[in-house]
Parts: C-alpha cells; sequence; structure tokens
C-alpha cells in the first residue's frame, strides 16, 4: 500500500509538472513585469478544548498568477503536527483550459484533474477524480469522473448537463446551488450565513466502482421579466427529483417573486417555497414562506413549515442586515443581525444571533489593507465564552 502511495504521488508530481513547464512556455513572451502577480499569507487561530484545553492552528497559503497560469497552495498545522495540504493549479489556454486539485489531510485522499473547452457557444468539461474513500488506517482508492455541458446559446436561455461516473451529488460542482434563482432572491440570507461560517469547499462524492451513478439536468429561461427554471436528478433507479422554479422580475421599481416546487422520487409534493424580493435603494427586504411534506402523512400533502423575513438598508456607509425566522407553529426560531462598515483602510464584520434561549452567538471581524497588505482578526464567542480566536495577514504583488 506505501508503494502505491509513492506511485500516486509521483504521478501528481509528473503532471503538476507538466502544467509548470506548459506555462513556462506561454509565458516566455511576457514582458518585464511578466504579468506576475501573487498572494502569501498566514493565519493563526486559537481553539479553547473544554476544560482546559486548547488548540492551535496555523494556516499558511501562497498562490502565483503568471499570464494564464496560476498556482496555490494553503497548508495547516496545529499543535498535533501536520494536517493538511491543498494545491490547486490551472492553465488558460483561450478556449481550453486546465486544472488540478490535490489534497492530502494528512495523506493522500483527492486528486482531481480537469479539462474544459468551448465551442461554438458550448462549454464542455471532464472531471477525472481519484479519492480515497476509506480511512486512514486502511485507504481504498476509487476513481470517477464528472463530465459536463453547458450552453446559453440562444438569449435568454441556458441548459446544464452533468453525468456522473462513480461520483454522487454533482450539484455541488454547481457551488451547491439546487435552484438558481431561488438563491439569487436569497442573497441576504446566505449573505448572513457568510459572516459566520466560511465559504465550504464544494465536491462531488466519490462511490466505490466506475459505473454510471447520476445524472443532473438543469434548464434556465431569464427573459423579459420572466425566470424559470428546471432541475433533475436521475440515478441508477431512475428519476430521483425535481425542482421547478417559475417567476417574474420587474425593473421599476426592482421586485421580484417566486414559486419553487419540489418533487421527490415517489413523484409526490415534497416542498413548496414562496419567495418575494424588492428592492428599492437603499433599502431591500426577502420574504420566504416554506411548505413540507407532512409527517406522518396527512389528509393535505405539504404543511407549513417556516417563514422567514430578511432586512438590509445602508446607512452613510454601514449597512445593516437583519433576518427573522418562525417555526412550523409560526414562532419564533431565530434572529441575525449582521452589520458592515468601511472606514478606509478599515473594514469591519459583526453578526449576532438570538435564538429562543436568548443570545447564542456572536462573530467579529476586522481588516486593515494598506499598501498591498492585509491585517485581519476575528474572535467567537457565545455565552460560555471565546469559542475561536484566529490572527492573520496577507500580502498581495
Amino acid at each position: 500500500m506505501r508503494r502505491m502511495n509513492y506511485r500516486v504521488i509521483i504521478l501528481l508530481f509528473v503532471l503538476s509538472s507538466l502544467l509548470g513547464m506548459a506555462a513556462f512556455g506561454e509565458c516566455n513572451n511576457c514582458n518585464a513585469n511578466g504579468g506576475f502577480t501573487g498572494t502569501v499569507g498566514v493565519e493563526f487561530t486559537f481553539t479553547p478544548i473544554p476544560p482546559l484545553s486548547y488548540n492551535l492552528e496555523s494556516d499558511v497559503s501562497a498562490s502565483f498568477t503568471i499570464d494564464g497560469f496560476s498556482i496555490g497552495a494553503q497548508t495547516a498545522f496545529d499543535l498535533t503536527g501536520f494536517q493538511s495540504l491543498r494545491i490547486d493549479c490551472s492553465l488558460d489556454l483561450g478556449a481550453f483550459g486546465i486544472g488540478e486539485e490535490i489534497l492530502f489531510d494528512p495523506y493522500f485522499s483527492w486528486n482531481d484533474f480537469s479539462l474544459t473547452g468551448q465551442i461554438v457557444g458550448v462549454e464542455l468539461g471532464l472531471d477525472l477524480i481519484l479519492a480515497n474513500i476509506g480511512s486512514v488506517q486502511t485507504p481504498t482508492y476509487s476513481m470517477g469522473a464528472v463530465f459536463s455541458l453547458k450552453s446559453g446559446v440562444i438569449d435568454g436561455f441556458s441548459i446544464t448537463a452533468l453525468t456522473g461516473f462513480g461520483a454522487v451529488d454533482l450539484v455541488n460542482t454547481l457551488d451547491g446551488v439546487e435552484a438558481p434563482f431561488s438563491h439569487d432572491l436569497l442573497y441576504l440570507y446566505h449573505h448572513l450565513e457568510s459572516l459566520s461560517n466560511p465559504a465550504p469547499n464544494w465536491r462531488v462524492t466519490i462511490v466505490p466502482g466506475f459505473y454510471f451513478e447520476e445524472e443532473l439536468v438543469r434548464l434556465e429561461v431569464d427573459t423579459h421579466g420572466l425566470i424559470a427554471s428546471s432541475t433533475t436528478w436521475l440515478n441508477t433507479s431512475g428519476f430521483a427529483k425535481e425542482i421547478a422554479e417559475f417567476g417574474y422580475r420587474f425593473t421599476e421599481p426592482n421586485l421580484s417573486f417566486l414559486t419553487a416546487v419540489t418533487i421527490d422520487d415517489s413523484f409526490s409534493l415534497s416542498g413548496l417555497d414562496f419567495i418575494l424580493d424588492i428592492q428599492i435603494d437603499p433599502v431591500r427586504f426577502t420574504s420566504k414562506t416554506s411548505f413540507a411534506a407532512s409527517t406522518p402523512p396527512l389528509p393535505i400533502p405539504i404543511v407549513f413549515d417556516t417563514q422567514g423575513f430578511a432586512l438590509s438598508f445602508d446607512f452613510s456607509g454601514v449597512v445593516v442586515t437583519s433576518e427573522t425566522d418562525f417555526d412550523y407553529n409560526f414562532m419564533f426560531s431565530q434572529e441575525l443581525i449582521g452589520i458592515e462598515a468601511t472606514i478606509d483602510p478599515v473594514k469591519f464584520t459583526s453578526l449576532t444571533k438570538f435564538d429562543t434561549s436568548g443570545f447564542a452567538g456572536e462573530w467579529i471581524e476586522a481588516k486593515v489593507t494598506f499598501a498591498g497588505v492585509t491585517l485581519s482578526t476575528a474572535v467567537d464567542f457565545d455565552f460560555t465564552g471565546i469559542t475561536r480566536a484566529s490572527f492573520g495577514f496577507s500580502l498581495t504583488f
């Protein structure tokens, strides 16, 4: 098994070297500046471990771009030693592109080699993935492939088709977005979530055997104010899921309303969402009402599930965003209040959460940027005390 690990590492090294040589050849015609840019950064994170212990983690990252070729690496260490290493590289050849992602955590666990190309308005893609789906003690390597086809040749209409062999959860290649227009209209909800949680690294899931596992087909229409989409999931058993959206978008005033319907593998209605989004600068208001399948089954197929309201306004450069959620009994569930202020060169962000028990958490972050250098600090705490504290800096050149 150790010999197998060496072979995988050597193969990855060779592929990365080929990408590097190709980029070097592309850069031979660069000028004196070479189109070279880069970013290096370090972040230290302190995390208490009850009752009397703690962990200290350091993340070192670096990324460089040279005229169409980019490479980045992120390494994490804690008090026990090496934790993970992630390497990303890509080469832009105009109509075609090559990319690779390698992950060790701490042993080899993921290698995604991707090819993309555009031909007369049609974008084709192929991801070949080798992953360890076993454990550290007993590694098990399996291969997966994802074929993608995207086209928007007709203005206002687009189609996306994803096919997975040995791979499932294909929606993760679309950043986990199951319903595109719902995702856009619920921007305030997603923005508040991003203030307390780092952006996830979306990946498909590799399963044993190189066989057909999943198909995802998405159609989108956005023309003359009409917004609609249909996303269909198929698997080895046939139809698995369907989400259909239908709505309308006005421009003056900026108002959108949308209905999203979810059908499960038994062709039963399992979800129904109504979304209203209004933007009258500097105010934005979003309402979401959700219905879900009844449990246990009742005479009616779906029942009221949740209700949420989000409001954002800009007051003299200070953006305040709030979200209020209610449960299936229309009782208060949670309240989120986000405050963002920028006074050059300082940016301040705060998120406060309340639930039925009262204060539930606070996330505070501050950044200072000057002459290509960014200093950042963040602290998270709840009623028990500090849950995370971090400090970092980065240099861009």
